[in-house]
Protein backbone atom coordinates (compact mmCIF):
# COMPACT_ATOMS: atom_id res chain seq x y z
CA UNK A 1 0.00 0.00 0.00
CA UNK A 2 1.30 3.31 -0.77
CA UNK A 3 1.39 5.80 2.31
CA UNK A 4 -0.51 8.60 0.04
CA UNK A 5 -3.56 5.95 -0.01
CA UNK A 6 -3.35 5.34 3.85
CA UNK A 7 -3.02 9.08 4.49
CA UNK A 8 -6.49 9.28 2.26
CA UNK A 9 -8.41 6.37 3.66
CA UNK A 10 -7.39 7.16 7.59
CA UNK A 11 -10.58 8.17 10.04
CA UNK A 12 -9.55 9.96 12.87
CA UNK A 13 -11.18 11.25 15.75
CA UNK A 14 -9.09 14.23 16.98
CA UNK A 15 -8.26 17.19 14.96
CA UNK A 16 -4.39 17.28 15.55
CA UNK A 17 -4.53 14.15 12.99
CA UNK A 18 -5.05 16.22 10.49
CA UNK A 19 -1.61 17.27 10.43
CA UNK A 20 -0.49 13.58 9.61
CA UNK A 21 -3.21 13.55 6.74
CA UNK A 22 -1.36 16.33 5.32
CA UNK A 23 2.22 15.83 5.29
CA UNK A 24 4.02 14.68 2.31
CA UNK A 25 4.43 11.10 2.38
CA UNK A 26 8.55 11.16 2.37
CA UNK A 27 8.10 12.51 6.09
CA UNK A 28 6.63 9.20 7.33
CA UNK A 29 9.61 6.93 8.31
CA UNK A 30 7.75 3.60 9.21
CA UNK A 31 7.97 0.77 6.63
CA UNK A 32 5.52 -1.23 8.21
CA UNK A 33 1.87 -0.95 9.77
CA UNK A 34 1.28 -4.00 12.12
CA UNK A 35 -2.51 -5.12 13.39
CA UNK A 36 -2.85 -7.02 16.74
CA UNK A 37 -5.14 -9.47 16.12
CA UNK A 38 -7.25 -11.44 18.93
CA UNK A 39 -9.37 -14.57 18.36
CA UNK A 40 -12.51 -15.27 20.21
CA UNK A 41 -14.33 -18.28 20.60
CA UNK A 42 -18.18 -18.10 22.14
CA UNK A 43 -20.83 -20.10 21.88
CA UNK A 44 -24.70 -19.08 21.51
CA UNK A 45 -28.54 -19.97 20.81
CA UNK A 46 -29.56 -18.99 17.49
CA UNK A 47 -33.26 -17.09 16.80
CA UNK A 48 -34.33 -20.60 16.43
CA UNK A 49 -33.29 -21.90 20.14
CA UNK A 50 -30.59 -23.92 18.23
CA UNK A 51 -26.82 -24.51 19.66
CA UNK A 52 -23.84 -22.95 17.80
CA UNK A 53 -20.48 -21.84 18.18
CA UNK A 54 -18.62 -19.51 16.30
CA UNK A 55 -15.40 -17.93 15.82
CA UNK A 56 -15.03 -14.10 15.67
CA UNK A 57 -11.51 -11.71 15.18
CA UNK A 58 -10.56 -8.43 17.06
CA UNK A 59 -8.00 -6.06 16.35
CA UNK A 60 -6.96 -4.92 19.83
CA UNK A 61 -3.33 -4.58 21.27
CA UNK A 62 -1.62 -7.25 23.04
CA UNK A 63 -1.85 -5.29 26.14
CA UNK A 64 -5.99 -4.53 25.82
CA UNK A 65 -6.84 -8.21 27.29
CA UNK A 66 -9.40 -6.47 29.63
CA UNK A 67 -11.25 -5.03 26.76
CA UNK A 68 -11.87 -7.77 24.42
CA UNK A 69 -14.84 -8.69 26.55
CA UNK A 70 -16.53 -5.82 26.15
CA UNK A 71 -15.95 -5.34 22.72
CA UNK A 72 -17.07 -9.07 21.48
CA UNK A 73 -20.23 -7.95 23.96
CA UNK A 74 -21.03 -4.60 22.29
CA UNK A 75 -20.22 -6.31 18.60
CA UNK A 76 -23.00 -8.87 19.57
CA UNK A 77 -25.49 -6.10 20.96
CA UNK A 78 -25.06 -4.24 18.02
CA UNK A 79 -25.52 -7.25 15.72
CA UNK A 80 -28.56 -7.50 17.58
CA UNK A 81 -30.26 -4.40 17.02
CA UNK A 82 -29.60 -4.70 13.51
CA UNK A 83 -30.60 -7.89 12.94
CA UNK A 84 -33.48 -8.62 15.31
CA UNK A 85 -34.73 -11.43 13.36
CA UNK A 86 -31.81 -13.23 13.52
CA UNK A 87 -30.91 -12.34 16.86
CA UNK A 88 -28.32 -14.14 19.55
CA UNK A 89 -29.23 -15.47 22.86
CA UNK A 90 -27.09 -17.10 26.09
CA UNK A 91 -23.70 -15.70 24.16
CA UNK A 92 -20.79 -16.80 25.76
CA UNK A 93 -17.46 -16.56 25.61
CA UNK A 94 -15.38 -19.46 25.73
CA UNK A 95 -12.14 -18.59 24.88
CA UNK A 96 -10.36 -15.31 23.78
CA UNK A 97 -6.54 -15.38 22.41
CA UNK A 98 -4.07 -13.20 21.68
CA UNK A 99 -3.11 -14.65 17.89
CA UNK A 100 0.34 -12.01 16.97
CA UNK A 101 0.20 -9.42 14.22
CA UNK A 102 -0.58 -9.17 11.00
CA UNK A 103 1.76 -6.46 9.04
CA UNK A 104 0.72 -4.37 6.11
CA UNK A 105 3.62 -2.68 3.86
CA UNK A 106 3.98 0.53 2.95
CA UNK A 107 5.85 1.76 -0.10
Amino acid sequence: MKISELQSICKYDDSIMEEFKQCHPKQIISEDIYIPIWKVEYKYNTARGNPKTATKYIFLEESAWDMVDNEFMSHIKSINENYPERKLSNVEILDAEFMGKVYISLE
